[in-house]
C-alpha cells in the first residue's frame, strides 16, 4: 500500500506537472515562439511538445486516483501507473535525444535552458522520473508494459519518417528539423531512438519495480 506521505508527495509533484505544461502550451499561443521562431500551430509537430502532453495526461490520471486514495483509501488501481509509465517514458526519450544529440548539435543553452525549454527539455522528464520511480511504487509492472511505452515514440517516428522522408519539405511535408534524417541514414536512426525508448523503459521500469517491492516490505 502507498503510504500517504508518498501520496502527497505524486499529488504535488503531478499537479506541477498538469500546471506547467498547461502553462507552457498556452504560452505558444501568446508570442512565446522561442529562439528558433516556431509558430504555435508547428509547436504540436515536435516530440517535445507531443511527449509533455502526454505525460501531463498521464499526470492528471495519477492525480485523480491519489485524491481518491487520500479521501476514502481506494486503491490507485493498475492501469493508472502503466500510463504513467508510458508517459513518462516517452519524455525520458525527449530528455535524452536533448542531452545527448540536440543539445550537442545546437547548443545546450537554447535547447535546454532557453526559455520554456527548461521545463519542456529538463525539469519536466525530472518531475515525471522522480514520481514514478520513488513515490508511485504501488503495482509491480511486467516485462509486458513495455510495449505500450514504445508506441507514442514508435507511431511518431512512423509520422516524422512520412512528413520528412516520403513526402518531403518541397511536397508539403515537414523540414528535418531533428536532423535525423542527416545523410539519408534516417533509418539508423529508427532503430536508434527504438531501441533508446526500449532501454529507457527497462530502466524505468526496473527502478519503479525495486522501490516498490521495497516498499511493500
Amino acid at each position: 500500500m502507498l503510504s500517504k506521505k508518498n501520496t502527497i508527495i505524486s499529488l504535488v509533484i503531478n499537479c506541477i506537472i498538469v500546471i506547467a505544461t498547461i502553462g507552457v502550451v498556452i504560452s505558444y499561443f501568446f508570442g512565446n515562439d522561442g529562439q528558433y521562431k516556431i509558430p504555435p500551430s508547428f509547436r504540436f509537430n515536435l516530440y517535445t511538445t507531443d511527449s509533455n502532453i502526454l505525460c501531463m495526461l498521464t499526470a492528471a490520471i495519477m492525480g485523480f486516483f491519489e485524491i481518491r486514495y487520500l479521501i476514502n483509501g481506494r486503491e490507485i488501481p493498475k492501469l493508472a501507473v502503466i500510463l504513467k509509465f508510458v508517459g513518462v517514458t516517452a519524455l525520458s526519450l525527449t530528455f535524452t535525444v536533448v542531452i545527448f544529440f540536440l543539445g550537442p548539435t545546437m547548443g545546450f543553452m537554447d535547447m535546454v535552458f532557453g526559455g520554456t525549454s527548461v521545463y519542456m527539455h529538463f525539469a519536466g522528464p525530472i518531475l515525471g522520473f522522480v514520481t514514478f520511480c520513488f513515490t508511485e511504487n504501488i503495482h509491480i509492472i511486467s516485462k509486458k508494459a513495455l510495449i505500450p511505452a514504445m508506441i507514442p515514440a514508435a507511431a511518431y517516428g512512423t509520422a516524422y519518417v512520412t512528413m520528412v522522408v516520403f513526402i518531403g519539405e518541397k511536397n508539403g511535408g515537414w523540414i528535418d528539423f531533428y536532423g535525423f534524417n542527416t545523410g539519408g541514414f534516417w533509418y539508423i536512426s529508427c532503430v536508434v531512438i527504438i531501441l533508446a525508448t526500449l532501454g529507457l523503459g527497462a530502466l524505468l521500469r526496473l527502478l519503479h519495480n525495486k522501490m516498490s517491492k521495497n516498499n511493500s516490505k
